[in-house]
């Protein structure tokens, strides 16, 4: 569960972070088995194919034209937008540091930079979020 309320805030869409966490799951079983700390691994998995869904809707989003909206209750529908509107790497890496709690380390490693980086992504991300939530 923990998993698809990752890939949701992730995504934008309970539907499609389901479909990535189970296509995951499948795709990661032969190495769980040999993973040190599997749901890290998991994890890992996880995020690496929200973040490919994610690039792959924005290919399509740029050729299309169409704007595509997520349904989201009315106090939620601003944070949102505010956090959609952010760069991947900076919704990623506040996406693992608050709704995960991950710490710097763990994310640094996940999402494979260094710890300054993540500090620099989450600080310039909550930026962002105030500017455009002020």
């Amino acid at each position: 569960m923990a998993l698809v309320r990752l890939a949701h805030v992730l995504t934008g869409s309970n539907a499609i972070a389901e479909e990535l966490v189970q296509d995951s799951f499948v795709a990661a079983a032969h190495a769980l088995e040999r993973a040190g700390n599997p749901y890290s691994y998991l994890r890992t998995t996880v995020v690496n194919r929200c973040r490919s869904h994610l690039r792959r809707r924005r290919l399509e989003r740029d050729r299309s034209q169409a704007d595509v909206r997520v349904a989201l209750p009315p106090e939620v529908d601003e944070t949102w937008e505010a956090l959609a509107g952010l760069p991947e790497r900076r919704r990623v890496a506040l996406v693992l540091r608050f709704c995960e709690d991950l710490s710097i380390d763990q994310i640094a490693e996940l999402m494979g930079c260094r710890p300054g980086t993540v500090k620099s992504l989450i600080h310039r991300g909550l930026g962002s979020m105030r500017e455009v939530l002020s």
